[in-house]
């Protein structure tokens, strides 16, 4: 390095001495022409070192800032030299092509500027119309299904307090957006405010709604887009939608002090990507110019961890003027005494743009691992179906906002209602009460009774009641069949209560049903704590269609599919996951059960997998003894159904007989007042069992005799 400077001195001398005595220039002039001599002599020895290091002719320097200090040197004379080619070369094409001196050129040269300004403007005027009508579509084509909006602009008529069921959930949400508003504090003592919350759970629980009410009442801006709007024909629209969505929010987060960037269905965008790369499909691994690729979700993953890098524009002029400053070989650092002066700009300090992503799904299992980890989506918020409180929560809601008579405010109305609507969503709960007070207007009353929403219910769980006469014979049959659900559910699950029994044709997206019986626990219980003799009762309630139809006709009709596969279903899980065995019969009593299970399995769930035993059930009807128990457990079942249809024979008859004259359809309390009426027992140790069912004679005997005498 001293030999450059030494070298950098002797031409500077020179440079000196020929300006002064052979240029006639002045001593001020003379010393300004020695010292561009000097940075342009050290900046082409600066350019050659560098050119041998890269070649590795010569070590680099040992100290990390030094070998900075000269990289950058080299780079700002290159760029340098070739920026000083541009007049060289104007010059050089003037004399050449036109004749002109230097000095007839440079007078020559606003007029050209002005003539190739003027044809500059003109062509990028052209390219940006063209760019425009081809690209001015596709920008409105990612502004599709995305909504920026500011405080006090959003009135969805929706507040926090109004998402009701999700007490945890929303108390959480809660916290973290007053973090986002005044968490300054939290920040200085080293916390970290969160990036980004997923929001987890079946559709209906609040989770849009939730989003609904921060955008209502929140005093920061909110992004609202949905993740199937980032989807696009062509390639990389979903990656140009996510850029300008998180734009977008920088700008807004840097106006407010924050923003919120709301994705629901999050799950169109963040799908997990797939091992060999075809996550869009067949177009999507067809590149080219149509998409379906996980370009989006790439996008994402970047922005989310640099969204809080300094602008563009920042960083392109702190290197701009750091690398001159080097070029020119200027110190980095002077100082005296003790004390020290910076000459260059120093490390951008990162700005804090306070965004928060929020994504809502109800399918958190297919999004990719990347997407959910800390520092991105890693904290999850799951919204649950509402218990049996929240749903009084819920309903009191609804109900406050919509007419009704005034018998349904009663505590007990409330306490049924809630009762009777297990598994309902909000939205669930909400839609009931909205097409209950439909009927009502549709009858001319201006609120709605318990019997429009018996009504809705049934048209929210099963679908549209079909307006189709049975005959007479269907009618009775169908009545039998559910009453016999009704009945076993009656007396084997003593800790569920009855909710809906009806007998009318519906129509749903599955299908048509002939009707349908629906009990539910008197007190909600968790699914993992239900004992053996519970799940014993279930079978007892599937089976009791079967077993009344055989009390009646002597045969069952096709309508116990449905009943046989679940029943089948819940007697697998019992024997091959969960070690429940059969039920402690006399020998004699559990063979019988046994033969006549044979004869109730169901195999539809089998033929569900890619061959026999790909399923649960597959594989337990497959083993040879955990089949034997499966059917002792159903046959066991459909022996207990069987004597107790058989001695309330005449009392389901008149059940069925109030259930056709009641219009065809009951619920809760109606049902258990119906049962309880016709006077039915139980089965005593005196009354029949059931025959064995009809059996192939086995013919193997005979033909180990045949081949005996052979």
């Amino acid at each position: 390095m001293i030999i450059f400077w030494i070298f950098t001195l002797f031409v500077g001398a020179s440079a000196f001495t020929f300006a002064f005595i052979a240029l006639q220039l002045g001593l001020g002039a003379s010393l300004v022409y020695a010292i561009v001599a000097m940075l342009l002599a050290r900046g082409i020895l600066s350019i050659v070192r560098r050119s041998l290091i890269v070649r590795e002719r010569m070590a680099p320097e040992a100290d990390v800032m030094e070998r900075t200090v000269e990289t950058n040197r080299a780079v700002f004379w290159k760029r340098a030299m070739f920026l000083a080619l541009i007049p060289i070369g104007y010059l050089g094409i003037s004399y050449v092509a036109f004749g002109l001196a230097p000095e007839d050129a440079l007078a020559a040269l606003p007029d050209f500027l002005a003539l190739a300004l003027t044809q500059l403007v003109y062509l990028l005027f052209l390219l940006g119309a063209n760019f425009m009508l081809f690209f001015g579509p596709f920008y409105l084509y990612t502004r599709i299904g995305k909504t920026m909006i500011n405080p006090d602009d959003a009135n969805f008529g929706v507040n926090i307090e109004d998402v009701r069921g999700q007490k945890a959930a929303v108390g959480e949400m809660s916290r973290i957006l007053r973090l986002i508003e005044h968490g300054r504090l939290f920040t200085k003592a080293g916390g970290k405010r969160e990036r980004g919350v997923l929001m987890v759970g079946p559709p209906g629980t609040g989770k849009t709604m939730l989003a609904k009410a921060i955008a209502s009442s929140l005093h920061v801006p909110i992004y609202i887009a949905n993740g199937g709007s980032f989807a696009g024909m062509f390639l990389g629209i979903d990656a140009l939608s996510v850029f300008l969505m998180v734009r977008a929010a920088r700008k807004r987060a840097k106006v407010w002090g924050g923003c919120i960037v709301f994705i629901d269905e999050i799950d169109a965008l963040g799908q997990r990507r797939n091992q060999g790369g075809a996550g869009g499909g067949m177009m999507g691994g067809m590149g080219g110019m149509f998409g379906g690729g996980m370009l989006g979700l790439n996008m994402l993953l970047v922005l989310m961890d640099g969204i809080d890098n300094p602008g563009w524009a920042i960083r392109q002029l702190r290197g701009l003027v750091n690398l001159t400053l080097d070029g020119l070989y200027i110190p980095r650092v002077i100082g005296a005494n003790g004390s020290k002066l910076n000459l260059r700009i120093p490390a951008l300090k990162a700005p804090n743009y306070n965004i928060l992503f929020i994504g809502a799904t109800n399918r958190p299992q297919v999004l990719d691992e990347a997407l959910t980890r800390p520092g991105r989506f890693g904290r999850q918020i799951v919204f649950r179906l509402p218990d049996r409180e929240s749903r009084k929560d819920i309903a009191a809601l609804y109900f406050d906002k919509k007419t009704h008579d005034a018998a349904l405010d009663t505590p007990s109305k409330r306490d049924e209602f809630a009762r009777i609507t297990e598994k309902y969503s909000p939205a669930d709960i909400e839609q009931v009460l909205s097409l209950a007070l439909l009927y009502a207007f549709e009858e001319g009353r201006e609120a709605f009774s318990w019997k429009d929403i018996r009504e809705a219910m049934g048209n929210v769980e099963a679908g549209l009641a079909i307006p189709v006469e049975y005959t007479e014979k269907d009618r009775i049959a169908i009545a039998r069949h559910e009453l016999g659900h009704a009945v076993a559910s009656h007396f084997f699950k003593s800790d569920h209560a009855h909710v809906r029994l009806s007998i009318r044709r519906r129509a749903s997206a599955t299908g048509e049903i002939g009707g349908y019986h629906l009990s539910l626990p008197t007190e909600e219980q968790w699914g993992g704590s239900r004992f053996r003799s519970q799940l014993a009762a279930d079978i007892r309630h599937d089976l009791g269609s079967i077993a009344c139809e055989r009390v009646f006709y002597g045969e069952n009709s096709a309508g116990v599919f449905g009943d046989l596969q679940m029943a089948t279903a819940m007697a697998c899980r019992m024997v091959g996951t969960i070690g429940m065995g059969a039920d402690a019969l006399e020998p004699k009593m559990s063979v019988k059960a046994a033969n006549i299970g044979e004869h109730l399995i169901s195999v539809s769930e089998v033929t569900q997998g890619i061959h026999e035993q790909s399923t649960w059930v597959g594989a337990v009807l497959h083993n040879h003894h955990a089949r034997r128990t499966v059917a002792q457990l159903l046959g066991s079942a459909y022996i207990d159904d069987w004597r107790l249809m058989y001695v309330n024979k005449e009392a389901i008859d008149q059940a069925a007989e109030a259930l056709i004259q009641q219009g065809g359809e009951l619920m809760g309390d109606e049902i258990t007042g119906l049962l309880d009426s016709i006077g039915m027992r139980q089965p005593t140790a005196s009354d029949p069992y059931p025959d064995d069912m009809p059996a192939v004679p086995d013919q193997r005997a005979d033909l180990t005799a045949l081949e005996g005498t052979a």
